[in-house]
């Protein structure tokens, strides 16, 4: 993160940006974890069940052959008591309930991962991962689902200059922003509330050496923890994306696994005067995309490609890295997303039409969604695009056909396109300064962005789509259970009703 002032960037330089000593270390190593040593050394597995009966899990934290550690599970496998052996005769004499510990006695621990989708949470948990924790809740992104987006709304932050760090201004007519906006976090209004983020000079690295780098970061994070400035530390591993790119479903296990060990070691060393609360900006594909190059199919049908619109003609694509969801300039939406809704890998496309929305699906459907009171309506112009008619048929409406945000929630939230009608809306209307006036969203099997990254990149899995697997991530804390189902601006309010103040915390 490169900061404004010199204050700030010595708070960073405290708080976890990755040192020149760290990243030569990932250069030279390139596997890493053997040369620069670690701050997480919790046992990664359990010592056998049978050295004591009826706990959950039990550990030899320093290594010597001798269980010194364990944890007992609450009837529904939640971890709720941790004990110690303090006489070394490996029988538990020091046992603490963790739930007896009120939240305003511990320090706060938020980590923010990138890209883990709810159901690869909640299979690594049903597994009996992560059992410090409640159960993960669903929880639904902003579209286009990526990062600055969604977690600015997960933080209750103000609206993005644009859904990148590269956007176009129609009151300059000319496309601004790029990678140097991205390093200096010009688009990230929720950085100022982070106590720990890698320097974003690494975010590129993390996209070739991913794993060394989370492994970084992990070690990072722990000692900005220990040094016990902040009540609340809130911490961004940026890594993360990197390795759910590179591996998928597959890599993202070992992150979770990593995690786990990190929280294990500061529950362990806190005696439990510690809460930690985990969650994700958005969803992934999971599937390995196939490159379409948007561009070079709407200059087949005539469009040309620039950076400045002048005629009618005149399209400007947006996009900084490889992902599931493109946008579009142009001085002409209707016609375009007509033609791009045509190509190779399109799913969808939107864009604003005076007061309403209009979704276009490849098979030629047709909608406008719109919005009165807070509540939404779905017209349906030709097919069903959004796959919504049977699902609104069972939906209590007013006269005029418009139903709740909460009921269309709840009704969608495992849906082809989760939440579509308020995503869609916010999408065109409020999402971000400078809009896009096309946004497209691809199927799981495509991606579009710089060739460049096509070329030198892995990509096992990428994102930014309205549907499913893209949309839908989760939040978890060992505070409390949060509710089962929610968007991502409604976890301030759900947090904060946990924890008993406005969160996040000194904000």
């Amino acid at each position: 993160m490169v900061c404004r002032d010199s204050a700030e960037r010595t708070r960073n330089r405290k708080d976890g940006v990755i040192g020149a000593k760290r990243a030569w270390c990932v250069l030279v190593t390139v596997g890493l974890a053997a040369g620069c040593g670690s701050a997480v050394y919790f046992p990664a597995q359990p010592m056998p069940a049978a050295k004591w009966p009826g706990a959950a899990a039990i550990y030899d934290t320093n290594r010597d052959g001798r269980a010194d550690f364990f944890t007992f599970a609450d009837p529904a496998g939640r971890v709720n008591r941790i004990a110690y052996d303090r006489n070394r005769d490996e029988k538990p004499d020091l046992l603490i309930d963790l739930d007896d510990i009120p939240f305003d006695r511990c320090r706060h621990l938020v980590i923010i991962l990138d890209g883990f989708g709810y159901d690869v949470v909640k299979r690594y948990y049903a597994a009996g991962g992560l059992r410090l924790f409640h159960p993960p809740s669903r929880v639904v992104t902003p579209y286009p689902s990526l990062t600055n987006l969604c977690v600015s709304d997960a933080l209750g932050e103000f609206a993005s200059r644009g859904f990148r760090s590269k956007y176009y201004d129609h009151k300059r007519n000319l496309l601004r922003g790029g990678f140097r906006d991205y390093l200096r976090s010009e688009n990230d209004p929720y950085v100022r509330l982070l106590g720990y983020r890698a320097n974003k000079l690494w975010d590129g690295i993390a996209y070739l050496w991913s794993r060394p780098v989370f492994d970084m970061e992990i070690d990072d994070l722990k000692s900005v923890f220990d040094r016990r400035a902040r009540r609340e530390t809130l911490a961004y591993l940026a890594s993360s994306a990197g390795v759910s790119t590179q591996f998928g479903e597959a890599g993202q296990r070992k992150c979770l696994e990593r995690v786990e060990q990190l929280v294990n070691q500061i529950i362990w060393e806190t005696r439990g005067l510690a809460k930690v609360t985990l969650l994700s900006d958005h969803g992934h594909g999971y599937e390995p995309p196939k490159y379409t190059d948007l561009a070079a199919q709407l200059r087949q049908q005539g469009w040309h490609l620039t950076s400045r619109l002048r005629r009618s003609t005149d399209f400007c694509p947006i996009h900084l890295g490889m992902a599931t969801v493109v946008s579009f300039a142009t001085r002409e939406p209707a016609q375009l997303a007509l033609d791009v809704i045509t190509c190779e890998g399109v799913e969808l496309a939107s864009y604003a039409d005076l007061d309403r929305v209009v979704v276009l699906s490849k098979d030629g459907g047709k909608a406008a969604v719109r919005k009165k009171n807070g509540r939404y309506r779905y017209e349906r112009i030709s097919g069903d695009p959004l796959g919504l008619s049977a699902i609104l048929a069972g939906l209590e409406r007013d006269g005029d056909g418009y139903a709740r945000p909460d009921a269309l929630l709840k009704a969608t939230a495992t849906h082809q396109y989760p939440a579509p009608l308020q995503r869609l809306w916010r999408t065109h209307f409020g999402l971000a300064e400078n809009p896009s006036d096309v946004v497209v969203s691809l199927g799981n099997g495509f991606c579009f962005g710089p060739r460049t990254f096509a070329r030198i990149l892995t990509i096992a899995s990428t994102h930014g789509s309205l549907n499913y697997r893209n949309s839908v991530t989760f939040v978890m804390s060992t505070v409390g259970p949060l509710p089962p189902l929610m968007r991502s601006r409604d976890i301030p309010r759900h947090l904060g009703k946990l924890i008993g103040a406005p969160w996040p915390l000194g904000k």
